[in-house]
């Protein structure tokens, strides 16, 4: 089974769209960090700051993927 482009793009965008909202609600429910425990805020929205930046690394590939894609074929 093949799978295009297009239907990684759209996992990728509907992934970062998750854990957007995850992270806005712990944000929502952590507002002061020393309510729950700094440790805890950082290992719950830390992995949020480490994996937004790698989603949107993979959405560019994949437009840098299908711009080239475009003048192969």
């Amino acid at each position: 089974m093949e799978v295009t482009t297009r239907e990684v793009k759209q996992y990728f965008e509907e992934l970062k769209e998750q854990v957007l909202k995850q992270q806005a609600y712990w944000e929502q429910v952590d507002p002061y960090p020393h309510a729950i425990g700094v440790l805890m805020r950082i290992n719950r929205l830390g992995w949020y700051e480490k994996i937004l930046p790698e989603i949107e690394e993979a959405l560019n590939t994949i437009e840098e993927i299908d711009y080239r894609k475009d003048f192969i074929e």
